[in-house]
């Protein structure tokens, strides 16, 4: 008896690299007609590898998709490191979902998830992949946000079940927090040099607790998975004097720093406000929104975010206007929490 099984298996295979073939043709086309050739050159090469095939597959099963899509001039300007991977190219500007109808604000923004989740450029808890956010700025244009060069979408048509958003820069994804600052947000230079001589301390020192790691893997990008409320340089230059106080006091500061941080999971701005979280010292975050802004408060202690949404390779950051000196722990309620968000 001839085992029909094989054949049955090259016929399904074939059949997939058929249907991905029309869809990318039409696909390409479209993108063409836009002023992205340089992107269908990139594209082309998905549908000869297993990957690609695996995300033309996704994007082609009928549900709905944003692409962003980098025209010619911005492919031509893009780094090297960047286009010599075409499946993390398209991984990175292809996210889930119908946004069709949502359209926000700047602070508020849109936040997307990607396909992007190679391990060598994402770190987020439980393997989740990376994500893109972007919004109305105040000069009327859509602006992907966290980037080294200003990326904004110029044109918006439709490919079927993706919507496609051309947009003037390659989306480079998430650096760890030491990139960030100095790329995408220079303003937390003060802060920075706080978490450095609090990490000096704990590679110092013998003591080490989950607080203290917590707190010291920022810098280096080795936690997967954080949330940080991260003072800007007004903020910290407000309190100089007690900075450098707290800074001499081991435990003190690095208790406030923790109550800085939601250890284990990287919580986007939108999904802020309703829901409430514990920091990596044991206190509890509540979150607010009105006309003025969106508000975290821990204790009696409140900030206002002024920049969300600061993607990092292995969580978030959220910029606020003050420093929450909360000098109060729960080490039991921080690593309940932890165990549960991860």
């Amino acid at each position: 008896m001839v085992n029909l099984l094989p054949l049955a298996l090259l016929a399904a295979a074939n059949a997939v690299v058929a249907q991905n073939t029309t869809f990318l043709a039409g696909l390409m086309s479209t993108l063409e007609d836009a002023g992205c050739t340089s992107l269908t050159h990139i594209a082309s090469s998905l549908n000869g590898t297993s990957q690609g095939q695996y995300l033309l597959k996704s994007i082609s099963n009928g549900d709905s998709y944003v692409l962003f899509a980098p025209n010619d001039g911005a492919v031509s300007n893009a780094p090297s490191n960047m286009t010599d991977n075409p499946f993390n190219l398209l991984s990175y500007h292809v996210v889930s979902g119908n946004f069709s109808g949502q359209s926000t604000t700047y602070p508020n923004t849109t936040v997307g998830r990607t396909f992007l989740n190679d391990t060598t450029y994402v770190k987020l808890e439980g393997n989740r992949s990376q994500v893109v956010a972007w919004s109305t700025r105040s000069d009327g244009h859509v602006h992907v946000l966290n980037q080294r060069n200003d990326s904004t979408v110029t044109n918006t048509t439709t490919y079927g079940n993706v919507t496609i958003y051309v947009v003037s820069s390659v989306l480079e994804w998430p650096e760890n927090f030491s990139g960030a600052v100095s790329a995408d947000a220079p303003n937390l230079d003060a802060f920075s040099a706080t978490v450095s001589n609090v990490t000096q301390s704990f590679y110092n020192g013998t003591d080490h607790t989950t607080k203290d790691e917590t707190v010291a893997e920022i810098i280096g990008g080795g936690f997967q998975g954080f949330t940080l409320f991260a003072p800007n340089t007004s903020a910290i230059e407000a309190i100089s004097g007690n900075i450098t106080m707290y800074e001499q006091n081991a435990t003190q500061i690095q208790t406030i720093l923790a109550n800085h941080i939601i250890n284990g999971t990287s919580v986007y701005s939108p999904e802020l406000v309703g829901k409430s979280y514990t920091s990596a010292a044991g206190q509890a975050f509540s979150f607010s929104i009105n006309a003025t802004g969106q508000y975290v408060k821990i204790g009696s202690l409140t900030a206002r975010i002024l920049q969300p949404d600061v993607l990092l390779s292995n969580g978030v950051a959220h910029i606020i206007d003050q420093v929450l000196v909360d000098t109060q722990e729960d080490m039991s309620a921080a690593s309940s929490a932890c165990v549960g968000d991860v």
